[in-house]
């Protein structure tokens, strides 16, 4: 922690157009080894050499060539599409102004000026005991909406005394993990 007003973080961020085209993308793959699964259900409880047969005997060529690609295109694109959507660290700093976040590959500021809805997750299991971990979603005028989850759960309190000083902000409070607005998430 660099100060009284940093909390350690984590930032899920999303990069608009290339984590949708990732996930599309992602999902065209899929599809298609599931479709061309299909056409093995014939063979499926056969031999190795009846199923080997049945491969080169009966699937055309092109479906040969779909297979190879969604098989490749999936592995490549998969890891890809995980490495974007995994939380980076970072440190949030409160201002009087604004609200920074920087890390290694995050750097960015939230104008409290631009702020309209605080979101506050603190989850909770099916047994009402608490998961200790506490998300904001700070969603500004632009209906762009950041994600952040405290490092360190038992600052808390500190993080939401800190959060509440900012007046004209609408703050929400939820005991259960929601998604605010993921297809504006910055």
């Amino acid at each position: 922690m660099q100060s009284e007003l940093s909390f350690e973080v984590v930032v899920r961020r999303k990069v608009p157009y290339v984590t949708s085209f990732l996930f599309y993308l992602l999902l065209i793959f899929a599809l298609a080894l599931l479709i061309i699964d299909l056409l093995f259900l014939p063979a499926r409880h056969a031999s190795e050499e009846v199923k080997v047969a049945y491969f080169i005997l009966v699937i055309p060529e092109f479906v040969k060539k779909a297979m190879l690609i969604s098989g490749i295109g999936f592995l490549i694109v998969l890891p890809l599409y995980i490495n974007m959507r995994l939380y980076k660290k970072a440190i949030l700093t409160f201002l009087d102004d604004n609200i920074m976040i920087k890390g290694n590959k995050v750097n960015f500021d939230i104008p409290i000026k631009t702020l309209t809805k605080v979101y506050c997750m603190d989850d909770r299991t099916l047994d009402g005991e608490p998961r200790e971990k506490l998300t904001i979603y700070f969603q500004q005028k632009s209906e762009k909406t950041t994600r952040v989850r405290l490092r360190h759960y038992l600052q808390a309190d500190e993080f939401m005394e800190r959060l509440m000083q900012y007046e004209n902000i609408d703050f929400k409070a939820y005991d259960f993990n929601i998604s605010v607005a993921p297809e504006n998430e910055q």
